[in-house]
């Protein structure tokens, strides 16, 4: 049942301890660090910018339903429907440039991140990252938390036929890394994300860093989580520890 925060644990650790699960596929935008804040300030700072609602801000509820974790390509052309694409594709760069300035100096991985990488590593579980960010963001990011040479797969959705919602990239992950859906897990931040965790047939949990748990649980997830402390109890922290 879901606790006060509505966070629901159903065991998903618990698979992995069983020998379960043989690879994880995780996104890097606010699932390995809480990026989305730097994502609203410059959404919003850009869109006021541009003349989007008025030249108003957006409202934090927007950016969480409208825009989270959202490929640019299709964001732009809902966002921008009559500019040419030249010009949506010059206004997303700055996007990202901006981003990417920010991000360099200020990211941190996720409380429990690490000890649960190791945990999965000393499993032999095997280990991926899946990502609508830009190929230059998901570089910055990883190195600014320093996993830049941790994952043995990093997939682009703007590289697959078609990025998040749709499954593609989580389908290519599993294929690089030889994983079966039954036996793979997808860790997750947004709805379009979990959606295309959900629709590979992975399975798929939440983390709590920018929605809510009743809207990922609406979308199909597992399990929710706030954090990777959720995924690492006294057992597994003894294991650690005794490393």
């Amino acid at each position: 049942m879901p606790s006060a925060a509505g966070v629901v644990q159903t065991g998903v650790a618990d698979l992995i301890k069983q020998g379960c699960i043989d690879g994880v596929l995780m996104d890097i935008d606010g699932t390995l660090t809480n990026s989305d804040p730097i994502h609203e300030t410059v959404f919003r700072e850009m869109l006021m910018e541009s003349g989007f609602n008025n030249h108003q801000p957006i409202t934090h509820e927007y950016f969480k339903e409208q825009i989270s974790g959202g490929n640019n390509a299709i964001l732009t052309a809902k966002l921008w429907p009559n500019w040419t694409q030249s010009a949506r594709e010059a206004w997303i760069d700055e996007k990202e440039a901006r981003f990417r300035a920010l991000a360099a100096t200020s990211l941190k991985p996720l409380p429990g991140l690490l000890d649960f990488l190791q945990w999965l590593q000393q499993r032999g579980v095997r280990v991926g990252a899946v990502t609508n960010a830009p190929k230059a963001n998901a570089q910055i990011m990883l190195a600014g938390i320093g996993l830049q040479s941790h994952f043995e797969v990093v997939i682009f959705g703007e590289e697959c036929t078609r990025p998040k919602p749709f499954p593609d990239p989580y389908q290519a992950g599993m294929v690089a890394l030889g994983l079966t859906p039954e036996r793979t897990l997808v860790f997750e931040d947004s709805a379009a994300g979990a959606m295309a965790g959900v629709a590979s047939g992975a399975i798929t949990v939440a983390v709590l860093t920018s929605q809510s748990a009743e809207r990922m649980q609406a979308v199909g997830v597992k399990e929710c989580i706030q954090d990777y402390t959720d995924m690492l109890d006294m057992n597994t922290r003894a294991e650690l520890a005794a490393q």
